[in-house]
């Protein structure tokens, strides 16, 4: 034997075998396991009878740490069911309230009265729609507004009073609770105000319109507006609450489920499923497509680098808050020198 055949020998010599042994292996088969987790032996995704497909990870299972901190699926009634199916008729408002209540979930807090979904109130443009605004600090606002996804929010707050600025993708400016004096020159902060209950923002605005092929803008002030906080009975909400965690749970779950299995967690039809899974992911709960051809959901994570990119634009936003209360208070106190203003850079 050559000197490579001698290695290979001495590497994968075994022992002889028990005698006991000697008798032929019978055929592999796979042992049983919990319903729709593949085998080990085969670790590539594989869609089942189900037409579920798990999500893999660290050859083929989830750690077990990971599958506590999955919610569990919660069954719908019968009365529920029903409910569901009449909200599907107005597919546009069942995902409009879906995305209302998973923002304020997520961001309402007792300590932080400012959070929540805010409605305007028969103010002219352009406070109109829905303002998402969360209070990201003690007294930081941010957020985004309906009518305008690229539109971005950032303001401050001191208890009952606040003041808010909203960028809008246009390049126009709203000064929210900032009131200006034409005679004197001189702009108010923190005009705006909130009730006692909490439940209502009354403001003036200032509008700033950027003219088109220029840099300068023409100002509209003395304006004034309202925004009512968004509000939902406990037993509509509970019924919310249970569709947004189902979803969680299926999205972490699987990697794709087929509209028949998801119509089966939820108690619909193949045709409800799939627009249920349409609003569900147009509030924004998951991030996921929907395809009709092969009929199935299929989730997604977000990439860290879009992660990385938002707290990026936060951190813009509130460079600029800092630069416009420096320049506001500049002009407040009547100092022509810009020594004295503090605007990081």
């Amino acid at each position: 034997r050559s000197s490579r055949e001698e290695e290979h020998y001495h590497r994968h010599r075994r022992s002889p075998p028990h005698p006991a042994r000697l008798a032929p292996s019978p055929p592999h088969t796979h042992t049983k396991r919990r319903p729709n987790i593949p085998c080990p032996c085969n670790p590539l995704p594989s869609t089942n009878a189900t037409g579920v497909v798990h999500r893999l990870e660290r050859g083929g299972f989830q750690r077990m740490d990971e599958l506590q901190q999955i919610p569990l699926i919660e069954r719908l009634t019968m009365e529920e069911r029903k409910s569901v199916e009449g909200m599907l008729k107005s597919a546009n408002q069942l995902a409009q309230t879906l995305q209302e209540v998973a923002f304020t979930n997520k961001w309402s807090k007792k300590d932080k009265p400012y959070s929540g979904v805010w409605i305007a109130n028969g103010t002219g443009y352009p406070i109109v729609g829905r303002f998402f605004i969360k209070q990201t600090g003690l007294d930081r606002l941010e957020g985004f507004v309906e009518q305008d996804s690229r539109a971005k929010i950032y303001g401050k707050c001191d208890k009952q009073k606040f003041d808010l600025n909203v960028q809008w993708s246009n390049g126009d400016l709203t000064n929210v609770g900032v009131s200006y004096n034409p005679e004197t020159k001189e702009s108010k902060q923190l005009e705006g105000k909130m009730n006692l209950l909490r439940t209502a923002l009354n403001f003036p605005y200032i509008q700033n319109r950027l003219i088109p092929e220029t840099s300068e803008y023409e100002e509209s002030f003395g304006n004034t507006g309202s925004l009512n906080k968004y509000g939902i009975n406990a037993k509509e909400k509970e019924l919310y609450d249970k569709l947004l965690n189902n979803i969680n749970a299926v999205s972490q779950l699987y990697e794709n489920i087929s509209f028949e299995r998801l119509g089966n967690l939820f108690g619909l039809d193949t045709k409800g499923a799939e627009s249920l899974a349409q609003c569900l992911l147009k509030c924004g709960q998951v991030t996921g497509a929907v395809d009709q051809e092969d009929q199935i959901v299929i989730f997604e994570k977000p990439p860290e680098a879009l992660k990385k990119f938002n707290g990026q634009v936060r951190d813009v936003c509130t460079l600029i808050q800092e630069s416009y209360d420096a320049i506001s208070k500049q002009h407040a106190t009547g100092k022509d020198s810009t020594a004295d203003m503090e605007i990081g850079v």
